[in-house]
């Protein structure tokens, strides 16, 4: 792989960086960010259901989001003031209330490099659909920006015409449970490597409810698979050697690692230009966020480069009934289901 060229304004050496208030010196990361999609303080090569420990570094941009210090949902980092997560993760929050820790591996917060960040607003995409969970993202902005180190790093957003090839190993993480039915949470955060599977194959096995905006991952065997308190977590793929960029964020799946149910993301590519629109919007000061990539983009490099001293203001959420639906029950923290659906033609095996 080639890269994609960078928008107007955006490439080059010393050019503004978008995504953080440093300046971008890498073209790696399709000038959106300084440095983004490393991972400089993982040493050794390498519970999500069927996954294991991650090493410390070795998933800095993965941040868990407690509300009265418990963990309820995963997020990523996507600049040094901006997370990204699944919009149901909200709908029962307060932005204010909500706080990110960043730069460690452990759930209680015991190490030294664990960074506690308070976030200041939410803004859920405008088309969400919590029925169906279509549209199912989220930006968060952090009241102060992140300094980056070895811990603490930033996934490479993709360009909207980043191919993730179907069969690919992708990187999934969270502290969800270990699990189905089981909702103890592990210390550690786990880790595993899943493979992207073809749209329609999995359109099929989800009874035709996916959209374009959805992407799936996992083995058709089962066995691996992110689970509750995994949502809004990321699934990054190493697109060129030591650079990681984020495909999708945990959204829904039906049980945990069960066969023929992969995991189901919401798919970045389709969001790439509304998650830069509505940095945007908040950097520039403006109380209206944009529903569509419509606001041309050529000069917001100079803007990126400011602080924001908006005040932080709740945003209006759907609220997510007890019931999904018929087969979607909300549980805390993901969105999975109790029982088991079954797709118009039962493959292969049988669910036990």
């Amino acid at each position: 792989g080639r890269h994609a060229p960078a928008p107007p304004g955006t490439g080059g050496p010393g050019s503004p960086c978008l995504l953080s208030s440093t300046w971008n010196t890498h073209k790696s990361c399709f000038g959106f960010c300084s440095e983004c999609g490393g991972r400089p303080g993982f040493s050794k090569p390498s519970k999500i259901v069927g996954g294991t420990d991650a090493s410390r570094g070795e998933i800095p941009w993965q941040v868990s989001l407690k509300e009265d210090s418990r963990h309820f949902c995963g997020a990523t980092i996507i600049g040094d003031r901006w997370l990204l997560s699944a919009a149901h993760c909200f709908n029962e929050t307060v932005p204010e209330e909500i706080e990110a820790y960043v730069g460690t591996t452990s759930l209680n917060g015991t190490d030294e490099n664990a960074v506690k960040v308070n976030v200041t607003r939410v803004i859920s995409h405008p088309l969400f659909n919590p029925m169906i969970l279509d549209f199912d993202v989220a930006v968060l902005e952090l009241a102060r920006p992140l300094i980056f180190n070895k811990y603490i790093q930033p996934v490479c957003l993709p360009p909207a015409l980043q191919k993730f090839p179907v069969g690919k190993k992708c990187l999934i993480s969270g502290w969800g449970d270990l699990q189905e039915g089981n909702d103890t949470k592990p210390e550690i955060l786990q880790k595993a490597f899943v493979g992207i599977i073809e749209q329609n194959t999995c359109n099929f096995l989800y009874n035709f409810s996916l959209t374009d905006r959805m992407i799936c991952a996992g083995f058709m065997e089962g066995m691996v698979d992110s689970c509750q308190g995994d949502s809004g977590g990321p699934l990054a793929c190493e697109v060129t050697p030591g650079v990681f960029y984020l495909a999708g964020i945990v959204s829904w799946g039906f049980g945990c690692a069960q066969a023929m149910r992969p995991g189901v993301y919401s798919r970045i590519t389709k969001f790439t230009n509304w998650i830069l629109d509505t940095i945007s919007q908040l950097l520039s000061g403006g109380t209206s966020i944009p529903s569509s990539s419509a606001i041309p983009r050529t000069s917001i490099s100079a803007i990126f480069t400011q602080p924001s001293t908006m005040a932080a203001s709740p945003t209006s959420r759907t609220t997510l009934g007890t019931k999904i639906s018929t087969t979607m029950t909300e549980t805390s923290t993901a969105l999975r289901t109790t029982e088991t659906a079954k797709p118009t033609q039962t493959p292969g095996k049988t669910d036990n």
